[in-house]
C-alpha cells in the first residue's frame, strides 16, 4: 500500500499575533512541501513540533498515517515510538534525582545498586553515572547487538543488567560488555550504559524507573498518554510501525526490549514538545523537571571534544542536512525520529516517522528538521 491521502496535515498553532503573519507563510509553504516529500522518501506517517523556551508559541502538525490497513490518520494526539529520543527522558531523570537527593554524577555506580559492576580490563577505576550518560563508561553494546522481541520484554531491567555486566551473568563476557579503555577515556554510545543509569534511578528513589519518570516527569508535565511499556496503551491507540519491503509497506509488531530506558517510552509529539520546553527551562512551579543549574549542566558540554564533536548529559551532537545541531536521534524497527535544538537552545523541535530508517528517510529527516529550525527562527 502507498501514502496516497498524504495532502492534508493535522495541525495545531498557537503564536502571538505580532509574529503569526511570517510564520503562517513559512507554515504553508512547509505544509504544502511535505507529502511530496514524504512519497519520495517512502514515510508512511510524519508528526512535527516546534517549541520555545522562551514563550507560550508552539506549533505541532502530522501527516499520513498512524495505520495504514484501517486508514487511521496520524494526529498530533497519536503516541509514537521515541526509540533513542528515550535517552534524554532518562537523563532528565537520572539528574533530577541527584539533584534532590544531593548525590554526585561523579561517584562509583557501585554506590547506588546492589551488583558489584566494574570493567574487568580497569578494575581499579570506577565507572560513574556521568559516564553513563555522556557515552564515556566503556560499556559496550558489542555483546548485545540490537535485540528487541514483539511486545514487552519478559526479562527485568535488574536481571538484564546483572546477566550482561556481572562477571558470571548469562550474557556477560569481558570482551563483549566491556571496551578495553579506561572508563572516561573513549566515547562510544552505549545503550546498555543508559539502561544502567535507569536502574540507578530504580535503586536510588526505591520505585520502578517506568513509575519513576511518570510520578517525576511525565504526569507533572501533563504527558497522560506516555508509557514506557506498550501494554499501558489502550488497543488502536499506538501508531503501527512500518517496514518498506519490496516497494510495499509492511506492518511491523509493535517491539520492546528489556534495555527500557534506553529506547522504549512511546507519546505524541505534542508530549514529546511539552518535555522538551521543560528539558530547556521553561517549565516552573509544579511542572519544573530541573533547576535551571541543572538545565544548563545538561546541555553543557561534558567531554573533551577530542572524543567527541559534543556530548552533553543525554543530550549528543547530530547533523540535518547542512550543520551540526544539539539533539538526539532515536531508531528502531519502524522508528526514524529526531529532536535538535536552535542554535541558541531557545527552541526545539521534534520530528517522528513510523517506519523504518533507510537513506532516503535519514535524507527526509535531516531536510525537514532544517525547516523546522527555519520556522522556529520566526517564533522567536
Amino acid at each position: 500500500m502507498g501514502t496516497a491521502g498524504l495532502v492534508l496535515p493535522q495541525a495545531c498553532l498557537v503564536m502571538a499575533n505580532g509574529r503569526q503573519a511570517r510564520f503562517e507563510k513559512w507554515r504553508q509553504a512547509f505544509e504544502a512541501s511535505v507529502p511530496a516529500r514524504m512519497r519520495a522518501a517512502k514515510v508512511v506517517g510524519a508528526s512535527v513540533a516546534i517549541t520555545a523556551r522562551d514563550t507560550a508559541s508552539h506549533y505541532a502538525a502530522s501527516f499520513g498515517f498512524a495505520n495504514l490497513r484501517r486508514h487511521r490518520r496520524l494526529t498530533v494526539d497519536t503516541p509514537m515510538h521515541l526509540a533513542s529520543v528515550s535517552k534524554l527522558f532518562t537523563a532528565c531523570a537520572l539528574v533530577q534525582l541527584f539533584e534532590r537527593r544531593g548525590d554526585d554524577l561523579h561517584a562509583d555506580v557501585n554506590d547506588f545498586i546492589d551488583v558489584r559492576i566494574r570493567n574487568p580490563h580497569h578494575p581499579a577505576t570506577p565507572i560513574t553515572p556521568h559516564q553513563l550518560l555522556t557515552h564515556t563508561s566503556s560499556i559496550s553494546d558489542e555483546g548485545y547487538g540490537d535485540v528487541s522481541f514483539p511486545g514487552d520484554p519478559k526479562q527485568s531491567l535488574s536481571d538484564f543488567l546483572q546477566g550482561y555486566l556481572v562477571k558470571g551473568g548469562a550474557a556477560y563476557s569481558p570482551d563483549g560488555s566491556f571496551l578495553k579503555t579506561q572508563p572516561g577515556a573513549q566515547w562510544n554510545y552505549s545503550n546498555v550504559g543508559v539502561a544502567l543509569a535507569g536502574h540507578i534511578v530504580e535503586k536510588s528513589s526505591g520505585q520502578s524507573f517506568a513509575s519513576y519518570v511518570e510520578e517525576n516527569l511525565l504526569r507533572p508535565l501533563g504527558m497522560g498518554n506516555a508509557h514506557w511499556y506498550i501494554g499501558d496503551f489502550a488497543p488502536e491507540v499506538l501508531a503501527k510501525p512500518y517496514r518498506l519491503q519490496n516497494g510495499r509497506f509492511v506492518e511491523l509488531p509493535q517491539q520492546g526490549y528489556p534495555d527500557v530506558p534506553a529506547g522504549m517510552l512511546r507519546c505524541s509529539v505534542s508530549d514529546l514538545a511539552k518535555a522538551l520546553r521543560a528539558m530547556l527551562g521553561q517549565a516552573t512551579g509544579a511542572q519544573a523537571l530541573l533547576s535551571p543549574g541543572a538545565v544548563k549542566q545538561m546541555l553543557r558540554r561534558q567531554v573533551d571534544s577530542r572524543l567527541h564533536g559534543y556530548q552533553g548529559l543525554g543530550w549528543t551532537q547530530e547533523a540535518t542536512a547542512s550543520h551540526a545541531v544539539v539533539g538526539h536521534t532515536g531508531s528502531d524497527n519502524g522508528a526514524s525520529n529526531m529532536v535538535a535544538l536552535s542554535q541558541d537552545q531557545a527552541q526545539a523541535v521534534a520530528l517522528l516517522m513510523n517506519v523504518d530508517g533507510t537513506k532516503q528517510t535519514a535524507r527526509f529527516r535531516a531536510s525537514v528538521v532544517d525547516d523546522l529550525l527555519a520556522g522556529a527562527k520566526l517564533m522567536a
